[in-house]
């Protein structure tokens, strides 16, 4: 990950991946525009993704542009964007089972969800070139995800849709990046942390679990039962980070947690 940026246009959701992305970018290339679009696409995290995003924004005085895609929410079958629907608890023994993973990946998928998302990026992109206000790459944040990737999180998808964006706008020449694309979550969690990535400002719960006021700081709590969260605490354990983010539950059996105003935090 090197080289400098034009200005850029990150596509964020929140949680660690798109947050360190956001970080790095920022910190890193130091592009002399960059601009924040997250996409409300009815799921049912979002009050606590909003709420992330918007302190991210502040902390990095960015521009953040909130794009209502809602219907993609209401065709999707995924669990994210049907509240009514019970999340199942994943156990820790299946997060690394290929087959396990494979069946969960439906409950999971919208439709064409990240290329969606990029292409929103990709349209402001030729908007602003268009208009003279000068060339911006699109960042997303997905990364090398294990032990199946979804085909919208691996390589070959981001070399596709390069050359969709190719014939898809007028001028061509737009890059869409994703700097973490090689790299295991408990590696994005340390350069995060290198940089300076506000960890309670991100979220990564599929179900939702309300907000708490801890220590004087209003915050989003994390169930601790879906596998975003086991997969979320166990890299911050691999990395070596304290993970100093608000649970419902203990997501993982062999760490040490706190319960402090009826949620749990890591030791």
């Amino acid at each position: 990950m090197s080289g400098e940026a034009r200005n850029a246009i990150n596509c964020i959701s929140g949680g660690v991946d798109s947050v360190t992305t956001a970080y790095y970018v920022n910190k890193v290339l130091k592009p002399r525009k960059q601009l924040l679009i997250f996409c409300n696409y009815g799921q049912r995290a979002y009050a606590y993704e909003e709420f992330c995003i918007k302190e991210i924004a502040k902390k990095l005085g960015l521009r953040l542009k909130i794009i209502d895609l809602t219907w993609l929410g209401e065709i999707s079958t995924s669990l994210l964007t049907h509240p009514e629907k019970k999340i199942p608890e994943t156990q820790e023994i299946d997060l690394w089972n290929p087959e396990k993973a494979k069946q969960r990946i439906l409950k999971w998928w919208d439709p064409c969800r990240n290329a969606i998302l990029l292409l929103v990026g990709l349209a402001h992109a030729e908007s602003f070139y268009i208009s003279g206000q000068g060339r911006y790459d699109v960042y997303i944040g997905i990364r090398r995800e294990t032990p199946v990737a979804m085909k919208d999180n691996t390589p070959e998808f981001l070399e596709e849709i390069n050359r969709l964006a190719e014939q898809a706008t007028h001028h061509g020449g737009y890059r869409i990046l994703a700097p973490l694309i090689t790299y295991d979550k408990d590696k994005v969690v340390k350069l995060g942390e290198e940089l300076g990535v506000p960890w309670v400002y991100t979220y990564s719960c599929y179900s939702g679990g309300g907000f708490k006021k801890v220590r004087g700081r209003r915050l989003p709590v994390h169930c601790g039962t879906c596998s975003n969260d086991k997969r979320r605490a166990l890299a911050f354990k691999m990395a070596g980070v304290k993970d100093r983010s608000l649970y419902s539950k203990p997501p993982l059996s062999d760490a040490r947690y706190e319960k402090h105003a009826g949620v749990y935090i890591e030791k």
